[in-house]
């Protein structure tokens, strides 16, 4: 059984540097090219070249995105988003428009063509459609179901020997066939008004994540067009102080009125099927979160780094793995449509229990004039210094030592004690701990 590749997003230079230390085989990123995360920094210009190196130095390897539908007159911008990934050495693209992987056989001939799950491949014909095109792997559609998968690989292992399949194991999920929510167009008029800003373009809204409430006007026929009242959806207590839900975007708002994401999807998780989809021959579990944070990405890789790891040693511990994840959940996860039921909520994790997000980032060994070991942090949530449960490393491997208030100290970079602490604030840590160094988080 080989043990699939672990893809890591990477957003900006801080997130890619965090998918490297806590275990990405490979990372996938945007650069100057049309892609699907038009809100993230990306790598334009110079960065790519200087991300792809410091992938190659820590033995990772880099996938472009240009997986957007683009229009006539993008097709300039993916030209150049092309030649810009084979002038930086990368590894691959991610494609998802036809007329995009014919420009790639010309302009980047070297660089292989991965099908982005944008393209809903579902069937063994698309396969080796792509696969006669020049394509060497297939993000599977995120629709597919567990027993698609396992058909999906059989098929391929008759008829393309060779051509790679990959599947998204963790993140969000769009309500719409991925990158083409017509929500989004309505709710927003960018079809009209922004035409490049569209979710085919990269620039959906996320309406799903809107909040919304049920409501209605009850009229008297003799008043026809005028409201006599206006009926609204009441929330009812659970007994417990808190409203009865209605969803994973459920909360009571200060004036009573309910406010519910109504349409919101719960989040992706498939680390209990880690070690199916490893045995019917997955060759790579992607890892959605080019928006997210760098401190949630070191949770999430750093989770899913560590079951790959027990799963290759013939130990798997994906309970131990979930216990890890539930600290960067902010949704219910479920196995979505690759398990039998949607709507269930996978087992063994508890989100009603308080969840403990990295504070900071750990910089580079501080040049400080005082003595100790030092290290410049930063800072990435409300920090109390006088808090008395100390303070947890996020090591790789799921190493997780807890320093108590005796085994370190936060300062101001001027030597004076550190009051209190918020997001974006540097600071220097003395801390002797062996498992520190760059690009480590603590919470």
């Amino acid at each position: 059984m080989r043990i699939p590749e672990l893809l890591l997003p990477a957003g900006d230079m801080e997130s890619l540097a965090t998918a490297l230390v806590y275990g990405a085989d490979a990372v996938y990123l945007g650069a100057d090219g049309p892609n699907l995360r038009a809100r993230a920094a990306g790598f334009a210009g110079d960065g790519l070249g200087q991300a792809v190196a410091a992938a190659h130095n820590a033995g990772a390897k880099v996938y472009v995105c240009v997986n957007a539908t683009p229009r006539q007159q993008d097709l300039g911008l993916v030209r150049q988003g092309l030649d810009q990934a084979v002038a930086a050495g990368a590894d691959g693209l991610i494609i998802a428009d036809p007329g995009v992987a014919r420009l790639a056989l010309r302009h980047a001939p070297s660089l292989p063509i991965h099908v982005s799950t944008q393209a809903n491949t579902r069937n063994a014909e698309a396969l080796a459609f792509w696969r006669d095109f020049g394509a060497t792997r297939a993000n599977l559609a995120r629709e597919c179901a567990a027993a698609e998968v396992a058909a999906l690989c059989s098929a391929r292992d008759r008829e393309l020997p060779g051509f790679e399949l990959e599947v998204f194991a963790h993140g969000a999920q769009c309500m719409a066939f991925s990158g083409r929510c017509q929500l989004s167009v309505h709710m927003t008029g960018r079809a009209v008004n922004e035409p490049g800003r569209t979710a085919c373009m990269g620039a959906c809204a996320h309406p799903c994540r809107y909040e919304y409430r049920l409501r209605s006007t009850l009229e008297e026929r003799k008043r026809e067009g005028t409201d006599a009242w206006e009926v609204v959806e009441h929330w009812i207590s659970d007994g417990s102080g808190h409203a009865a839900g209605h969803g994973p975007g459920d909360r009571h708002t200060p004036g009573g009125e309910p406010w519910t994401q109504y349409l919101a999807p719960q989040d992706l998780c498939l680390i209990w099927q880690a070690r199916w989809l490893a045995r019917i021959g997955v060759d790579c579990l992607k890892i959605e979160g080019r928006t997210r944070s760098s401190a949630y990405l070191a949770v999430v890789g750093d989770a899913w780094r560590f079951a790959l790891n027990s799963l290759a040693v013939g130990h798997f511990q994906p309970r131990a793995a979930l216990a890890e994840l539930r600290h960067a959940a902010t949704r219910p996860l479920t196995s979505g449509l690759f398990g039998a039921d949607p709507r269930k909520t996978i087992p063994g994790l508890d989100l009603k229990t308080p969840r403990s997000l990295p504070l900071m980032r750990v910089l580079g060994a501080s040049e400080t004039i005082f003595s100790g070991p030092a290290w410049d942090v930063e800072l990435k949530g409300t920090f109390d210094p006088a808090r008395p449960e100390g303070l947890t490393l996020i090591l790789p491997g799921l190493g997780r030592p807890v320093l108590g208030p005796q085994d370190y100290r936060l300062e101001r970079p001027d030597g004076l004690p550190l009051a209190a602490g918020h997001p974006g604030l540097r600071a220097v840590l003395f801390c002797a701990h062996p498992g520190l160094r760059p690009g480590i988080f603590a919470r």
